[in-house]
C-alpha cells in the first residue's frame, strides 16, 4: 500500500511539474489574446514564461523571437494595469483567472469552446504562417514558428486540465452541500426539531 502511494505522488509531482511548464508557455501565447486577467494570473506564471521566451530566443539564436519576447511584454503591462483597473474599480475576478478570449469568443461562442479549440487553432495558423515565411528567408524554424506551433498542443491541455479540475471542485461543493444536508437530517431525526 505505501508503494502505490508513492507512485501516486510521484505521478501527482510529475504531472504538476509538466503542468507548470505548459501553463508557462500558454501564458506566453496568451497574453496577447486575451484580457481581464485575475491578479495571480499574471504573477508566476507571467515571469515564468518570460524566463521560457527569453531560453528559446538565446538557444534557437532567432531575432525574432526577442521581437516576440518584446511584444509580449507590453501587452503584459497592458494587461497588468486591466487586471489592477478590475480590482480597484471592485470588479469580482477569480484571482487565478487566465483571461477572458476577446476575439476568440466571436468564432467559439462559448469561452471554453474558444480557449479549447478557437485559439489552438488561431495559434497554428499563425504558426504555420510565420514557419512559411522562414522557409521562404531560409531562416531555421526552431525560433518563433515552433514556439507557436507548440501551442496547438498546449493550449488545449491547459485548458482541458483546468476544467477537469474546475469540474472536480463544483463536485467537491456539491457533495459538501449533500453530506452537511444529510447531516442536518439525521440530526433532526435523533433529536426532533424543525
Amino acid at each position: 500500500m505505501p508503494q502505490q502511494q508513492q507512485e501516486g505522488n510521484d505521478f501527482k509531482r510529475n504531472f504538476n511539474i509538466a503542468f507548470s511548464f505548459l501553463v508557462m508557455h500558454q501564458r506566453a501565447l496568451t497574453i496577447p489574446m486575451r484580457n481581464r486577467y485575475g491578479l495571480q494570473a499574471l504573477g508566476v506564471p507571467c515571469a515564468l514564461a518570460v524566463v521560457l521566451m527569453a531560453l528559446w530566443a538565446a538557444f534557437s539564436y532567432d531575432p525574432f523571437m526577442w521581437l516576440w519576447l518584446g511584444i509580449w511584454l507590453l501587452f503584459f503591462v497592458k494587461r497588468r494595469l486591466e487586471s489592477l483597473r478590475l480590482n480597484w474599480n471592485g470588479v469580482r475576478v477569480h484571482s487565478q483567472y487566465d483571461g477572458f478570449p476577446f476575439d476568440a469568443i466571436r468564432l467559439g461562442r462559448t469561452e471554453n469552446v474558444a480557449k479549447l479549440v478557437v485559439e489552438p487553432i488561431l495559434i497554428g495558423i499563425l504558426g504555420s504562417l510565420v514557419y512559411w515565411l522562414y522557409a521562404q528567408a531560409h531562416m531555421s524554424p526552431y525560433g518563433l514558428p515552433y514556439f507557436l506551433l507548440a501551442g496547438v498542443f498546449t493550449l488545449p491541455f491547459v485548458e482541458m486540465a483546468k476544467q477537469t479540475i474546475w469540474q472536480k471542485r463544483t463536485q467537491a461543493m456539491l457533495d459538501a452541500r449533500l453530506e452537511q444536508e444529510q447531516t442536518m437530517r439525521s440530526f433532526r431525526s435523533k433529536f426532533g426539531g424543525n
